[in-house]
């Protein structure tokens, strides 16, 4: 088959629980093998007035954001296993820049194709997928597919 292994990256928002949707049917399809790859953000230095948040702060939002992007893996996993019981699925959780760990892990996974929401969640998490599934699409050398 021309897919055998899929990544689809999720930030537990609608779009990219869509995208995870989009992959596991793709899977099931074509027998392929299903990687859902979550990534945890640099935790960036927030000012508020004359209060700068030190490193303490920036651990603490660190350690929230992966147990937020564990949870998210965890219930993508269990979602389509019980609703794909037949597909093989896997999770990887990274950290650092989000479009560069996606490209990243295509590329050591030897991915054949990258599904991903065309945007994520903004507030909480702080992605801004529709920034990042254009960073993947122009700079990955696999096949994209972008899904709103």
């Amino acid at each position: 088959t021309l897919y055998r292994k899929i990544l689809v990256a999720t930030d537990g928002s609608e779009q990219a629980i869509n995208a995870l949707e989009h992959a596991a049917n793709f899977a099931q399809k074509w027998g392929a093998l299903l990687t859902i790859l979550s990534v945890v953000p640099p935790p960036t230095p927030m000012i508020l007035g004359d209060v700068q948040f030190g490193r303490d702060f920036s651990l603490d939002l660190e350690k929230t954001f992966t147990a937020y992007h564990l949870g998210v893996l965890d219930e993508a996993k269990k979602t389509l296993k019980s609703k794909y019981p037949s597909i093989d699925v896997s999770t990887q959780l990274k950290k650092g820049t989000v479009a560069l760990k996606i490209v990243e892990a295509s590329e050591d996974e030897n991915i054949d194709l990258i599904i991903i929401g065309s945007r994520g969640l903004s507030g909480f998490s702080c992605l801004l997928l529709g920034s990042i599934s254009n960073y993947v699409v122009n700079h990955c050398k696999k096949p994209v597919l972008v899904v709103k």
